[in-house]
């Protein structure tokens, strides 16, 4: 009853079914659409080419800067060389009020007339005035202590003729300034 050989019309029916399934996938398939390998040229190209070293190579780099991570130097203030000039001057037995109006206010008001000049600051207290000067980073120390012991010539005939000495300036830099001052003190030791 069962027939192992399908009738001649059913065999043409699958014949045709394969053939013709054959010829639809020939007619819609793309020739190029085959795998072509990747080419790189240059420095690129040994990386595209081995993608396994390029994975070893990026996670040696990570691991690399994972472990230095801790050791990267922090400095609070930048290593910047501010042009700073400290200038201070003396009168014996004046207080500030007098300080202030005769010795740093003509100093100023020269002070004020240097070309590059950012930040000025004054203090005074019993007999000294201390003036902080601060020119923009593109002026140079030497040419801003140049224009500085100018102005305190041009400042010299407005200042109190029994002065002792001339305003002196020096060369500072706040980077320098300490961060911490320590006082001992002791009930048993001498200051030394």
């Amino acid at each position: 009853m069962n027939d192992p050989e399908p009738h001649d019309g059913e065999r043409e029916v699958r014949d045709r079914d394969r053939h013709g399934s054959g010829s639809f996938a020939r007619e819609h398939s793309h020739p190029t659409a085959k795998l072509v390998p990747v080419k790189g040229s240059g420095l690129s190209g040994s990386f595209i080419r081995r993608p396994v070293m390029t994975v070893l190579l990026t996670l040696s780099v990570i691991v690399a800067g994972v472990a230095t991570y801790g050791k990267l130097a922090v400095n609070d203030l930048p290593a910047v060389d501010y042009p700073v000039i400290q200038v201070s001057c003396t009168y014996p037995g004046a207080d500030p009020t007098t300080m202030a109006n005769n010795i740093a206010t003509p100093l100023e008001k020269q002070f004020l007339q240097i070309p590059g000049l950012d930040i000025i600051t004054s203090t005074s207290t019993q007999s000294t005035t201390s003036l902080t000067l601060q020119f923009v980073l593109s002026k140079s120390i030497v040419d801003a202590a140049t224009d500085v012991q100018a102005a305190i010539q041009r400042a010299t005939g407005r200042l109190p003729i029994d002065l002792p000495s001339p305003p002196t300036f020096t060369k500072t830099n706040p980077n320098d300034q300490s961060v911490y001052l320590l006082g001992l003190m002791s009930d048993t030791l001498t200051a030394r």
